[in-house]
């Protein structure tokens, strides 16, 4: 169950790390470090444009320490605003598909070819899982801005930076209480990472955005507006420090308000393939990395992978 949980769990948080992109203003304009924190927060948000729809090619790389688990594979990735999403992983330039995640409203499937199995279920299944998240959030959140941020209030940090020199804000809230940390990158104003802190101040869980580009427009949806000049997170991590596990995409190309159609949501199972619950998903036969890729410490990271890099 290990396994399974953990790449279904990595594939769909994919989403935390969004598909937000910024005005070229917004993004050239370097931010006031004395600013009021909830302007900060204001204009990092609303930087980043909605989409509709999304298409993208990468590099996805999980790791589990406890588990010695390790995976690095070509990553496929189709969603869009009709509650669907869908995540292909495969090796050796698609000549082994390693999995294969479709949701689509309320059901998930999860296919893996070398056990010849499609497990399926309901989003509710996955509470089940060693990874707890709402995947209809991590969905708004791919699509859409994270306008959930606008509604806090925020201060600045004693000492205002980070060891990469971003700006450092933390949830206006009680001590003692948990709180999320916010980093802004003080070149461009964008959002550099989420921070789930607990109520010691330790960190939970670690969103990191970076290596900002141009998002290339492509093909626009009828009636929308193709997001041409717009800017678009290419590497983005989630990761969880107390378990040493994390989760790493680094698209090749992204194609924003790209036209999707129901069969690119539909999973090409083989015609032996056993169709078992969700719950009794297992992850133990996949073709692991023989070497497990090291965990990287979010809050260790080189600049460059707090959206330093990119768009000036």
């Amino acid at each position: 169950m290990r396994g399974s949980a953990l790449i279904m769990s990595m594939a769909l948080l994919l989403g935390l790390v969004g598909c937000r992109s910024s005005n070229d203003a917004a993004v050239r304009r370097p931010p006031d470090p004395a600013e009021a924190p909830d302007i900060l927060v204001s204009q990092a948000v609303e930087s980043r444009t909605s989409l509709s729809s999304l298409a993208g090619k990468g590099t996805m790389r999980i790791v589990d320490s406890p588990g010695n688990f390790g995976l690095t594979v070509n990553a496929d990735v189709v969603a869009d605003e009709g509650d669907r999403l869908r995540i292909r992983g495969d090796k050796l330039a698609g000549t082994i598909q390693a999995f294969d995640v479709v949701k689509i409203g309320d059901d998930i499937g999860f296919y893996v070819p070398t056990q010849k199995t499609l497990y399926h279920g309901k989003v509710s299944d996955l509470q089940y899982f060693a990874f707890r998240f709402d995947p209809d959030e991590v969905l708004r959140q791919m699509l859409r801005p994270d306008a959930s941020l606008l509604l806090k209030r925020w201060r600045h940090v004693e000492g205002g930076r980070d060891r990469s020199g971003n700006i450092i804000l933390d949830e206006d809230v009680p001590e003692g209480r948990p709180r999320l940390r916010l980093a802004i990158n003080s070149r461009n104003g964008l959002l550099v990472s989420v921070t789930q802190l607990d109520v010691a101040g330790q960190p939970i869980l670690v969103k990191t955005f970076g290596d900002y580009r141009p998002l290339a427009g492509g093909r626009a949806a009828r009636g929308r507006q193709a997001a041409d000049s717009a800017a678009f997170p290419f590497l983005m991590t989630l990761s969880w420090p107390r378990e040493r596990r994390m989760m790493e995409l680094h698209f090749k190309s992204v194609d924003g308000n790209a036209i999707v159609y129901d069969e690119d949501f539909d999973l090409a199972a083989s015609e032996d393939t056993r169709y078992l619950p969700l719950t009794d998903a297992r992850m133990d036969d996949m073709d692991a990395s023989t070497d497990m890729p090291a965990y990287d410490d979010p809050l260790a990271a080189a600049p460059q992978a707090y959206g330093a890099g990119g768009i000036m």
